[in-house]
This record gives C-alpha cells, sequence and structure tokens, in this order.
C-alpha cells in the first residue's frame, strides 16, 4: 500500500487514555491515515453517526459508554458491517462474558504488549488483505483471538 493509499483510509480510535490516545494518533497520522480520536463511547458514537470510516479502533473499558457496548451498536447497524475493528485493551478481552459480540473484532490486541508500531503493521495488514469481511485471511490470526505480539 503506497502512501497515497493510506492518506485516504480514515480511522476511528476510541481510548480514554489521552497519551496512549495521541501516541497511535501521532504515529498513525505520520503515515498517512486520518485518525479521529475519541475519549470515551459516547464521543465515539457521535464521529460514527457523522461517517462510515475505514477502521475502528476501540478499547473495551471506556467512560459513558463502553467498547462492549459500541460494539452492539456497530453491529445493529448495516452501514458498519464491513468497517473493520481491532480491540485494543487489557486482559479483560480475554475474560469477558460478552464474547459473541467480540467475535464482530477482526483483531485483539493487548495493551500491554502492543506498539504504535505494532499496531500500524496490523493495519496495513488489514488494509492490504483488501476484505473488510470479520472472515480471518488463510494464514492469520482468527477474529476470535488476540494477536500473539
Amino acid at each position: 500500500m503506497n502512501a497515497e493509499t493510506r492518506k485516504t483510509k480514515s480511522i476511528v480510535f476510541v481510548e480514554d487514555n489521552p497519551v496512549v490516545l495521541m501516541a497511535y494518533k501521532n504515529r498513525l497520522q505520520r503515515e498517512g491515515f486520518h485518525v479521529e480520536p475519541a475519549l470515551d463511547g459516547v464521543e465515539a458514537m457521535k464521529i460514527l453517526t457523522q461517517f462510515v470510516p475505514d477502521l475502528l479502533v476501540l478499547d473495551l473499558m471506556l467512560p459513558r459508554l463502553n467498547g462492549v457496548e459500541l460494539l452492539r451498536f456497530i453491529c445493529a447497524d448495516p452501514r458498519y458491517k464491513t468497517v473493520p475493528v481491532i480491540v485494543l485493551s487489557t486482559n479483560s478481552i480475554m475474560d469477558t462474558s460478552d464474547d459473541h459480540v467480540l467475535e464482530r473484532a477482526n483483531k485483539r490486541l493487548l495493551k500491554g504488549s502492543c506498539t504504535p508500531a505494532i499496531m500500524l503493521q496490523v493495519i496495513q495488514e488489514l488494509f492490504a488483505d483488501g476484505t473488510p469481511s470479520t472472515e480471518p485471511k488463510a494464514g492469520t490470526v482468527a477474529p476470535d483471538r488476540h494477536v500473539p505480539v
């Protein structure tokens, strides 16, 4: 994927820690992506009602409207059916009782072991795949498992 293609890609990045959010946002913007930041689920929902992004990066532990509730919102609206979702959260992504909702995520990454460089690599792989569905590409990690990092 060339830089011109990446410039057209928009990412809604939902993370309640402003330091973490800015670190990822700055790296992704340097790579040519348009990043719409949201500090909570309500803010993310407002952004999502204004446009359909090319990708959603989502923390699960959010104030006002958590990530699982935001995933339910996305699942209920056909406009977002082809939008890839990366869940970036703590170990709780493996312990949640809402695992069926988390199946909507194309990738699951653990915050403690993920870096902006790893996130960039995962995003590039998702966009290079060219298939925005939640079906895993042959040889990739299935959507119901986190990416080992």
